[in-house]
């Protein structure tokens, strides 16, 4: 998660926490109503904030084994490409070595005649 995202929750949080606290304070109530309705609303902040971390962590889950496979995937593909690089280069030193033996045979063969 970015540094940002987290400030931005961490804002939300505190924001909601602050509204609701200045929202009962402010309501005339009664001190048994103002108490249940505080109960309440933390039951609620609770629960609100188990669901959002419970999202929070399934999102982080799917994002974190996203980036696995995509990385299972990129070296696969670099061990495929120096695999084919491999094979060329290994094909032409094969080549180059026919060529620079036949170079010595004519070489040899002009000398020697």
């Amino acid at each position: 998660m970015s540094d940002s995202s987290g400030r931005f929750f961490e804002g939300l949080l505190v924001g909601g926490i602050m509204g609701f606290l200045f929202g009962m304070l402010a309501a005339p109530k009664s001190g048994a109503d103002l108490r249940r309705q505080i109960a309440d609303g933390g039951e609620d902040l609770y629960k609100n904030a188990s669901d959002n971390l419970t999202d929070f962590k399934g999102k982080a889950e799917h994002a974190l084994n996203d980036f696995q496979h995509r990385g299972e995937e990129v070296l696969r593909t670099a061990k495929d490409q120096v695999a084919s690089t491999k094979t060329n280069v290994s094909n032409k030193l094969q080549e180059m070595a026919g060529h620079s033996t036949q170079v010595l045979d004519d070489v040899e063969s002009a000398t020697s005649g």
